[in-house]
């Protein structure tokens, strides 16, 4: 089951996750979305990195967010607060919904449906992962200060959950480096749940331990910035017409 104490960690922090989480391309949203049209209801948005993404490809986008925190960052579009288990939106509503780095925080059994019921008949679920490259070195070796991940754990393992009432995921993964400076690297270490919600000691090994790392790895030593491998991991499905 979900975790609820991590899924609604990160309002603790907004300004670190908005600065040190990476972007949406918009190609690989675009994929997420193609042969939408109507009204796109980015679920669990938070801060608004992915509602972003999805107004800029010209959607009418909602959001809903179980975090006040989190969604008061993200302005400019309809927001409401509400989680995957209770949209707080009416029947046959949007065309679409799209999720970033959260579905492995849903429970499936009750998200799915609850997500085609706010779909018209034949409306889109799109979800959408940055993740962490970790065959990289320098990558292998800040995942272990880091600590584990749900996110890389079920987009490694290629297990995301059937939704039910969707037909089948069609899978899409891309390769892509993101150049970062040092005071960004350590913003998107402190925005992870895992260290949101670990105790001050281990707070301070794993700040300890980037540092560390930042200033000795040949990587990153020395260096204004450096390359930061990620996979963007993207799977899309329809709910059958009506």
């Amino acid at each position: 089951m979900p975790d609820r104490a991590r899924a609604t960690s990160f309002g603790a922090d907004v300004a670190a996750y908005e600065q040190g989480r990476p972007e949406y391309v918009d190609g690989h949203v675009a994929w997420l979305l193609e042969g939408v049209t109507g009204r796109v209801l980015d679920l669990a948005a938070g801060s608004g990195k992915l509602t972003r993404a999805v107004a800029r490809l010209g959607f009418d986008v909602v959001a809903v967010d179980p975090d006040a925190q989190m969604l008061a960052r993200n302005t400019g579009v309809e927001a409401h607060l509400g989680s995957a288990e209770a949209i707080p939106l009416p029947d046959a509503d949007v065309s679409a919904v799209t999720v970033g780095q959260a579905w492995h925080w849903f429970d499936p059994a009750l998200a799915g449906p609850e997500i085609a019921r706010v779909l018209v008949a034949g409306g889109r679920l799109g979800l959408i992962w940055n993740t962490r490259d970790d065959q990289h070195p320098f990558v292998a070796e800040l995942a272990s200060v880091m600590g584990p991940s749900p996110a890389e754990l079920m987009v490694d393992a290629e297990s995301v959950a059937q939704a039910p009432g969707f037909g089948p995921f069609e899978r899409r993964q891309w390769h892509r480096i993101r150049w970062m400076t040092p005071d960004e690297l350590l913003p998107m270490v402190t925005s992870r749940s895992h260290y949101l919600l670990a105790t001050p000691a281990e707070q301070a090994r794993i700040v300890a331990g980037v540092r560390e790392l930042l200033a000795t790895h040949l990587h990153s030593a020395g260096r204004e910035r450096f390359a930061y491998p990620l996979h963007s991991t993207c799977y899309r499905a329809d709910v059958p017409g009506r």
